[in-house]
């Protein structure tokens, strides 16, 4: 079987790894290492602007 993702659906799962890259990985061996969660990350996630901008 061959899938294929729709334009919207790449555009978001770009958007996504992105967000992931500049925002989750930078800290997360610390956070991982003191069992922490960062609400700033929480509320840039449920945001309803661009959380790139």
């Amino acid at each position: 079987m061959y899938f294929q993702l729709s334009e919207e659906q790449e555009m978001m799962r770009k958007m996504v790894r992105e967000f992931a890259l500049n925002e989750i990985t930078p800290t997360a061996g610390i956070r991982d290492e003191e069992e922490s969660w960062d609400m700033g990350i929480w509320n840039k996630l449920a945001s309803d602007r661009d959380p790139m901008a």
